[in-house]
């Protein structure tokens, strides 16, 4: 697994929660970055939290009729009732993954053609402030990484997480399997 340097822009990038992540929010999770700058802040949706269900079964059947049945993701703490729904794919011809938002203002989809498995439906997003995401890297709360198309599929869960983790050497491997409470151990 190929770790990114920890500055500059960092959009296209996957951040990676460190295993000592307490915030619940993360814990575990993997996020693509869609927006990131140090002046205007990040943009993120997890990519590892799936919910279970379709987006047709939220009960919001007009708005999700094309979409239905797409699979539904946490995508952030933020705003959780927001529906958005993006195109991601890895591009195997520059080596990088693409995020493309697919809402119009008035809540009309523009589906790409075979959108089957390059749809994701999420509920909310992560953001941060100006500087707040860059604080957090140098804390060693997010491991920065390139994406890979495996980490891009729509059955990622925590055992990806782990995946990753064993991928980046023995002390994260050590970490990642440590108990969730000490006294377990």
């Amino acid at each position: 697994m190929k770790r990114l340097p920890k500055a500059g822009d960092l959009s296209g990038s996957l951040l990676v929660a460190h295993p000592m992540m307490a915030d619940p929010n993360f814990r575990h999770t993997i996020l693509y970055l869609s927006h990131h700058s140090a002046e205007d802040g990040a943009l993120g949706f997890i990519l590892n939290r799936p919910l279970g269900q379709k987006a047709g079964e939220l009960g919001i059947a007009d708005a999700l009729e094309q979409v239905a049945n797409v699979p539904l993701f946490e995508g952030g703490p933020v705003q959780k009732n927001q529906i958005i729904v993006a195109s991601l794919e890895w591009d195997p011809k520059i080596g990088a993954c693409k995020f493309e938002p697919l809402q119009k203002p008035e809540g009309e989809f523009e589906l790409p053609a075979g959108h089957d498995e390059k749809l994701r439906v999420f509920l909310g997003y992560a953001g941060w402030s100006k500087n707040q995401l860059e604080k957090e890297i140098a804390l060693n709360s997010w491991l920065v990484v390139k994406p890979h198309p495996e980490l891009l599929r729509a059955d990622a869960d925590d055992n990806t997480w782990h995946r990753i983790m064993n991928g980046l050497g023995p002390m994260y491997r050590l970490l990642a399997d440590a108990p969730e409470d000490a006294s377990n151990n």
